[in-house]
């Protein structure tokens, strides 16, 4: 008589159980927990492509292993975050690498520009995430000195940024290193400015914190930095 309560108490318990171990490996908190079902980070930017060409728009972000078939005639630019790398690929089939593309059956130009790499790698990742916020401590100044400047978040190699924001609005310019200059603020109507196709640019050498909704950077402008266009990379701000 006991032996048979025993065994009609443990079954209810053991069901219990594994019902609560599917429940969890179904969660969508367990399946962000496991590293292999997380999504890839991405390591390239689509500067540009053809029309027609399946699923890719220009300041898409691209992880390694994604493949983009081209017909003949059409093209993709490419540029690398990390490695800096930038390509133009014309027909064929085109996978994204870790730091460069593998192209089949096209041709393909590449060249290394100048770019904060690991950086713009690591903005790259926040993209998309609503409502982020970028905190700072701010430098301690000792009483009777200047506050030190902060350190930037990125460094552009081009004094005309191109900005990539969240939603429509304004963006904010503020001179850090130079004092008596005028905040400034740019209405962008849409979610992309190119500032070189409006507008005057940085100073080389300048400073700069840059803001757009809750998100700020600190911007440093590379003493070298030329004026103009080209290449999103290097010059590239993404809110």
């Amino acid at each position: 008589m006991s032996v048979a309560m025993s065994v009609a108490f443990q079954m209810p318990v053991r069901s219990a159980v594994a019902g609560t171990l599917l429940l969890l490996a179904a969660s969508p908190l367990a399946l962000a927990a496991d590293p292999a079902l997380a999504p890839a980070a991405p390591t390239a930017l689509v500067e540009d492509v053809s029309d027609g060409v399946d699923g890719v728009q220009p300041m898409d972000y691209l992880a390694a292993g994604r493949t983009v078939t081209l017909k003949t005639g059409q093209t993709l630019t490419l540029s690398y975050l990390e490695s800096c790398v930038n390509e133009t690929i014309t027909g064929g089939s085109v996978t994204v690498g870790a730091r460069e593309s593998a192209v089949q059956g096209g041709s393909l130009d590449r060249h290394t520009l100048p770019c904060d790499g690991g950086k713009l790698l690591l903005a790259s990742n926040e993209a998309g995430k609503a409502g982020v916020t970028v905190f700072r401590s701010a430098p301690i100044a000792l009483p009777g000195m200047k506050a030190p400047l902060p350190k930037p978040d990125l460094t552009l190699f081009k004094t005309h940024p191109v900005l990539i924001l969240s939603a429509p609005g304004p963006v904010t310019i503020d001179r850090l290193d130079v004092q008596g200059i005028a905040l400034s603020t740019v209405n962008v109507p849409g979610t992309t400015l190119d500032t070189a196709k409006s507008g005057a640019g940085l100073e080389p050498g300048g400073l700069y914190k840059i803001a757009a909704g809750q998100k700020s950077f600190v911007v440093k402008i590379d003493e070298k930095a030329a004026a103009g266009g080209g290449p999103a990379l290097g010059r590239l701000i993404r809110f």
